[in-house]
């Protein structure tokens, strides 16, 4: 059967693609025969209609018809946002158009009223009681704070692989959608209502408090269809915000329900065997987590190799094959130029880059792989200066990652903190996971009173700095702007070292840096005095 990703592999060769709907028979959930391609640029659109119509195409010819452009696209599947005004229209329109680009806003995002209500309920108090008095976004920010902790611990122990949402998203998924501003309380049967006219549906997760959500398509085009009705429609009187979740979201596979109950009606009740089976599952758990924490490590220097006289036809999977004999392999290059006979592919050049983590594994495959037969090429191996990992994004996010998550010591460094937001507030939030030394935010001017949006805060002891950062660090909002933690430097608060690092990069000895004739001179005082004395 036909899919979005052979039609995508089809008609990308003349341009890029904006969408591939490929509808699927709910009855049957076969497709129906028929598929619409948008292209970014309308010319290559013209391209690809002279190009493939009347072709063959998996065994079946090709017809070509030009589509008509979208003129209105409804907010059907819930309550609209276009009542009222014009502006309230228009700007329903513009989120909802938007609503399919992949930016991540606020994976666990939580809305400011559901959070309140969360909070009352479990301290038996009143919503107002919560968003009164003096240290109301203190009292918000720690609720939220205790929420997402929870959040996570529910969606890790059912198989949702976080590290996917925290890292430089390359690819999302196209069956799974993360569901943000959900009401509090919401339950899976009211989710599972919403999303299922729209396609068969696999796994439904709303953690507690029911304030965020995943759900899982079983094809493509009705995960396709519940995104454009239902993003940024009513539910319960609050909007849904919706996003592709990262691809990868969960660990290993799951069949869907209706093949489960099949499976189990055909080999009836599992005794000893279920539990060898389980047996298996844990030791591929453990297998695959050990391969993500190989993949987390940073490679180290000079652990690069240059392939020469490489087949044209290598991939990046075989040349990972042969090469992952002497070692584990951080990243697999192929140097490519455009192809000016097939718009959108490219060719390769014949040569390539292969990264190992470690030098041993390096210092192996130039010894036992140099001459060797790749793809019925002798390949021709030489040490390369080339760091595959820092000039891919992500490689560099995986480094920019890792800077943050490896603890230098007991202070941390807290950007985006509200300019409304006092001292006093920031320090109230921190010290509820241990004993401060400081907490320093940095003015504008001398004298204004207003901090520069970013601060510092040192506990006594770097236990209690990990605690906090832990909690803090993945979704903690303050005045409605998320805190973004990392660890800081030793010498961040050492003036000297500062103006150092600014002199280094604007004063005169920087390069480029221009002599100005008014500047102030470097005089050694001791050949002067000597001069004098003569």
């Amino acid at each position: 059967m036909v899919t979005e990703d052979d039609l995508t592999k089809q008609f990308e060769k003349y341009g890029p693609l904006a969408e591939v709907i490929l509808p699927i028979d709910k009855e049957t959930e076969k497709t129906k025969g028929f598929a619409l391609v948008t292209y970014v640029m309308p010319e290559h659109a013209a391209l690809s209609y002279q190009n493939l119509d009347g072709t063959v195409f998996l065994g079946r010819m090709l017809h070509l018809i030009p589509g008509k452009p979208k003129e209105n696209e409804g907010y059907g599947g819930g309550s609209s946002l276009n009542e009222g005004s014009s502006f309230k229209t228009a700007k329903a329109k513009t989120l909802k158009k938007s609503a399919g680009h992949v930016h991540t806003w606020n994976s666990l995002f939580l809305g400011t009223n559901a959070i309140a209500e969360a909070m009352a309920e479990a301290y038996n108090a009143s919503k107002a009681d919560i968003l009164s008095g003096s240290g109301a976004a203190t009292r918000l920010a720690m609720g939220e704070t205790e929420i997402v902790e929870k959040t996570r611990t529910f969606l890790e122990e059912n198989g949702v692989r976080l590290d996917a949402f925290n890292q430089v998203v390359e690819a999302r998924s196209k069956t799974v959608i993360l569901v943000k501003n959900l009401p509090y309380k919401t339950s899976p049967d009211e989710l599972k209502a919403l999303f299922e006219p729209f396609g068969d549906l696999g796994r439904v997760l709303i953690p507690p408090y029911g304030i965020t959500g995943l759900v899982e398509f079983l094809h493509k085009a009705g995960a396709k269809a519940a995104f454009n009705a239902l993003a940024y429609t009513k539910f319960k009187e609050t909007p849904l915000y919706l996003e592709w979740a990262p691809d990868g979201t969960f660990i290993g596979q799951k069949e869907n329900k209706k093949k489960k109950k099949t499976k189990e009606e055909e080999e009836g009740p599992e005794e000893e065997v279920g539990d060898v089976k389980v047996k298996e599952e844990e030791e591929g758990g453990e297998k695959e987590t050990n391969e993500e924490l190989e993949e987390e490590r940073e490679p180290e220097p000079d652990t690069t190799l240059y392939i020469k006289n490489l087949n044209f036809n290598s991939t990046e999977e075989s040349i990972r094959k042969h090469f992952s004999k002497c070692g584990p392999i951080a990243s697999v290059t192929i140097a490519r130029k455009k192809d000016p006979k097939n718009p959108g592919e490219f060719l390769s050049m014949g040569y390539g880059f292969v990264q190992y983590y470690s030098q041993q594994s390096t210092n192996r495959a130039l010894k036992d792989l140099q001459n060797s037969s790749l793809d019925e090429h002798q390949v021709e191996l030489k040490r390369s200066n080339k760091n595959l990992d820092s000039e891919t994004p992500s490689g560099q996010e995986r480094r920019k990652a890792s800077n943050v998550a490896k603890q230098t010591g007991s202070k941390i460094l807290v950007r985006n903190i509200p300019f409304q937001a006092k001292q006093e507030e920031v320090e109230e939030l921190f010290k509820a996971f241990g004993d401060i030394k400081f907490v320093r935010l940095p003015k504008k001017m001398v004298g204004s009173g207003v901090h520069r949006g970013f601060g510092f805060v040192e506990y006594m002891t770097k236990n209690e700095a990990k605690r906090a950062m832990k909690a803090l660090c993945q979704s903690t909002h303050l005045y409605g702007r998320r805190l973004v933690l990392e660890w800081a430097d030793q010498d961040e608060n050492n003036v000297d070292e500062l103006r150092k690092r600014t002199n280094r990069y604007f004063g005169t000895d920087a390069p480029g840096g221009k002599k100005s004739k008014k500047g102030i001179a470097d005089i050694d005082v001791d050949q002067y005095a000597m001069e004098a004395d003569e």
